[in-house]
């Protein structure tokens, strides 16, 4: 009897799987669609590394350099780079496995330090922010941030244009490397 319940513990998991995994796309702004899969991501330390602002032959850091979001903005409005902020809580799973499977890859760490400023956000943390004459509480600033369609942990917001216009796209769950690397394409194409 036991090993039954085992089994049917194992496809329920199975299951569960497949079903975060073939959720459906969804649309965040009018002209814009985004993968949707479940994700997560835990906090990850800053990690000192070279920056590079260009996009010419120079090395790129094979770390991943992460950002508060008031830095991470200003940062993204004075070098034209797409803002990514990886939503996170500390509970959740899907977001440590971002964090270890997606977030190491060589080939996002360098698609994300070339184009991309990231932030590390943890809606849970009490705290103000303030940014282009904007003031938010934290759980306020990721329905801003995901207009109000982050409805799970980890989602990942890319805003494109910063300090131009307010187009925001919204990926909920995780996403494996190469899924996230065609994702960071896709949002790369939104860049004006």
């Amino acid at each position: 009897m036991k090993k039954y319940s085992f089994i049917a513990g194992v496809v329920v998991l199975a299951v569960a799987i497949l079903a975060c995994s073939n959720s459906s796309s969804k649309q965040t702004n009018d002209d814009s669609t985004v993968a949707d899969v479940q994700t997560s991501t835990e906090a990850l330390a800053v990690n000192t590394s070279l920056e590079n602002t260009s996009t010419s032959d120079e090395p790129v850091s094979t770390e991943l350099k992460w950002y508060g979001f008031e830095e991470g903005y200003a940062k993204s409005v004075k070098e034209g780079k797409i803002l990514l902020v990886d939503a996170y809580t500390d509970w959740c799973g899907w977001c440590k496995v971002m964090d270890k499977k997606t977030y190491t890859d060589p080939g996002v760490i360098k698609e994300l330090n070339t184009y991309f400023v990231c932030v590390k956000f943890n809606p849970e943390i009490a705290k103000e922010f303030a940014f282009a004459n904007k003031k938010m509480q934290a759980p306020e600033l990721l329905q801003y941030l995901g207009n109000g369609q982050v409805t799970g942990f980890p989602a990942t917001i890319f805003w494109p244009n910063v300090g131009q216009d307010e187009a925001r796209y919204v990926q909920p769950g995780f996403l494996p490397p190469a899924d996230f690397l065609q994702l960071l394409g896709l949002a790369r194409e939104k860049k004006s």
